[in-house]
């Protein structure tokens, strides 16, 4: 390879790596602010609390006496 390949290619590396890394920043900061709001629901009847007790009685195996 010639060297102006090597270092073109390096270049693209650490450019590549660092806008990956900030992206991630943002991507990590809007998580946590999406899950500070469904912790601010709570359980009062919320759309999460109704999604939530959805997934459980869904994930359970129905029990039927008969």
């Amino acid at each position: 390879m010639r060297l102006t390949t090597v270092c073109a290619v390096g270049v693209a590396y650490v450019l590549g790596a660092r806008a990956g890394r900030e992206r991630y920043a943002q991507i990590q900061v809007l998580a946590q602010a999406a899950a500070k709001r469904m912790e601010s629901y709570g359980a009062d009847g919320s759309l999460a609390s109704r999604v939530d007790h959805w997934w459980s009685s869904a994930a359970a195996p129905s029990r039927r006496d008969g």
